[in-house]
């Protein structure tokens, strides 16, 4: 409460937003895989965020957004902005990386369906653990400390290009990413990683392309290069997003496996396609396919897990904006899996989301 006083007083335009997310899930089967809950209540999980954006003047914003959910109490972003050009401006501290389009809207506000899609899933897939699919592509919110510079160039009258390029701390781990000491403020190691991403953009379409790279390991040893490409296309009243990804992560060749070591490393593919369809001014109805693929050397410990495994989920959804700031979510999924001792789950999801 301070805050929003002193900023005012001291002559800063300071905006504010929050966003609040409860859901519950049912897993149908014997055993069913669970998910963490910070409220201690198996299927029910909570995501809360809040938001300020102080501006300075001449150029300058300071952003500074803290959230809580699966992964714990995390500092989203701190970072101080300064807009120089309409195409070059610079922004250095806690950020979001710029990889991939879901990664922009990851807030529960922002998108459609009650679960993020694959390649970008942490806490709430199935078979959560590293030796399994090790909870997708990339983690949405990518949080990091680093640089990033980025802008816009007009292309004709309606047409633009956007780009962003970052040199940040990297993801972390010891054999194969852990995403939860990726989101230590500390390096384990002396390398930078860096990455882009560059969207161009119609009135109603975009297309886009993201690539990082970095080193991961105490090390400095292990490699791992990721890239994507994203679509988007709008057709009142339909929308169109889908998204593929790759990572390829080097191993330990020390480590002891259960398969012979042929290439020390893995290669790991998720994408989604997504159909929203408005039928009514409150009411969407959610059509969404995605999957994730990984080939090779599965970590030590890994349980009935094949060097290529593949999980695929199909689901349908329904969202209903109750009024601007409350919306209700709710669908249905269909997982499958091969290359894993995992039977085929039927999952259903409700949500509750508000934000102001």
């Amino acid at each position: 409460m301070l805050l929003v006083w002193a900023l005012p007083a001291l002559g800063f335009d300071a905006t504010f937003a929050g966003s609040a997310s409860v859901d519950y899930r049912w897993v149908s089967g014997d055993a069913p895989p669970v998910n963490p809950s910070p409220l201690g209540i198996t299927g029910l999980t909570l995501e809360v965020a809040q938001k300020v954006v102080a501006d300075v003047g001449h150029g300058i914003s300071f952003s500074v957004k803290a959230c809580a959910g699966c992964h714990g109490l995390e500092v989203d972003q701190a970072f101080a902005e300064a807009h120089v050009t309409p195409w070059f401006n610079v922004r250095a501290g806690r950020l979001n990386v710029p990889f991939g389009e879901f990664n922009v809207r990851h807030d529960p506000t922002n998108f459609s369906t009650p679960s993020k899609p694959l390649p970008y899933a942490m806490g709430d897939m199935l078979r959560y653990t590293r030796s399994g699919f090790n909870l997708g592509i990339v983690p949405a919110p990518y949080v990091d400390n680093g640089l990033e510079a980025f802008g816009s160039l007009p292309l004709g009258a309606v047409n633009q290009l956007d780009y962003s390029v970052y040199l940040v701390k990297g993801l972390n781990g010891s054999n194969d990413f852990d995403f939860v000491a990726s989101r230590a403020f500390l390096d384990n190691n002396r390398t930078p990683a860096f990455g882009a991403r560059v969207v161009l953009t119609g009135p109603d379409w975009s297309l886009g392309a993201s690539g990082s790279a970095g080193l991961y390991d105490a090390r400095d040893t292990l490699w791992y290069v990721m890239g994507g490409a994203e679509f988007y296309l709008r057709a009142d009243p339909v929308t169109v997003r889908a998204e593929a990804l790759f990572r390829r992560t080097d191993l330990d060749p020390t480590a002891t496996y259960a398969y012979q070591v042929v290439d020390a490393w893995f290669l790991k593919v998720g994408w989604y396609a997504q159909v929203d369809v408005q039928v009514a001014k409150p009411v969407t109805l959610v059509l969404r396919s995605d999957g994730l693929w990984r080939s090779g050397l599965p970590l030590p410990g890994a349980v009935d897990v094949s060097p290529q495994a593949l999980v695929l989920r199909q689901t349908a959804a329904v969202l209903w904006r109750v009024e601007e700031h409350f919306a209700i979510k709710a669908d249905y999924e269909l997982w499958t899996f091969s290359g894993v001792a995992e039977p085929m789950r039927h999952l259903a999801r409700v949500a509750v989301v508000g934000g102001y």
